[in-house]
């Protein structure tokens, strides 16, 4: 795969289904006790609107329709 050049829309793609199974992993763990920062306590849900919305925003510089 590191000699293969990747097409945009396969990055997406790529990058796309690993942030679905980082989320995936978030929801399934629970929180620890001591949040390091104040954002680590968004619910399940929220991660994955951010998430979403980041993934969106990188189809659109890529320039992938949703």
């Amino acid at each position: 795969m590191a000699d293969d050049p990747e097409t945009p829309d396969a990055a997406a793609d790529r990058l796309a289904a690993a942030l679905e199974r980082i989320a995936h992993l978030a929801a399934s763990r629970p929180a620890p006790t001591c949040a390091p920062w104040s954002e680590a306590s968004l619910s399940a849900a929220e991660i994955a609107e951010r998430l979403d919305s980041l993934i969106g925003r990188l189809k659109a510089a890529l320039g992938k329709p949703d």
